[in-house]
């Protein structure tokens, strides 16, 4: 009988174990969850103050608008909106952080990983989470050859682009960043894939 109540005990201790940690996994996919729509509603009304701006006060010297519009301390250089998969986002410049240390602004948006000016001629990369909720770039999977991407700058502008190739590659594969032509425009999708040991390509060029 004593052998069947310590039994008991460590089975009600294993119990009482499993159940908390049941309780805490679901209370940080509740919070993570919930705070990805948060910064859904948030990046949706930027992208709408974005709409807002008036682009005829154009800088002489810039050639952009002087918007100052920021996004978590980050600044707004343009907007990406994909029509198939349903997404539209500021893309943020993160200035002098090193890009393979972005993890911080790419929680709250899509972020420039490489390149010049959104719309300037050569590559544009830019790169988002492939979050399990299909938010940021985790619907890019879905997409195909000829599907286009559309790119928004400060001045105004909304250029498509076509994707030409799509393809899965190692995290330190810098040649991705090139561009195939220097007088052609194009924007180059990153995300991660395969548990972050890999990364989805998607590029596409000027209609």
């Amino acid at each position: 009988m004593k052998k069947n109540s310590i039994e008991i005990k460590i089975y009600k201790t294993i119990f009482v174990v499993l159940l908390i940690a049941l309780v805490v996994v679901i209370g940080l996919i509740i919070y993570k969850y919930g705070s990805n729509q948060i910064n859904e509603k948030q990046s949706q009304e930027i992208v709408e103050a974005f709409s807002n701006i008036d682009f005829s006060k154009i800088d002489e010297e810039s050639g952009e608008v002087e918007a100052n519009l920021e996004f978590h301390g980050y600044k707004v250089i343009g907007i990406v909106k994909i029509p198939k998969i349903n997404i539209e986002y500021p893309i943020l410049e993160i200035g002098d952080i090193d890009p393979q240390n972005a993890k911080l602004p790419m929680k709250k948006s899509i972020i420039k990983y490489w390149g010049e000016k959104v719309n300037d001629y050569g590559n544009l990369s830019i790169a988002g989470h492939n979050n399990k909720d299909g938010t940021m770039f985790g619907k890019t999977k879905k997409l195909e050859i000829g599907d286009i991407v559309e790119l928004t700058d400060l001045t105004g502008k909304t250029i498509q682009y076509s994707i030409y190739d799509i393809f899965v590659t190692d995290p330190n594969d810098v040649s991705i960043l090139l561009p195939k032509d220097e007088e052609v425009r194009e924007v180059t999708l990153i995300t991660c894939t395969n548990g972050n040991k890999e990364r989805l390509i998607l590029k596409a060029k000027e209609i």
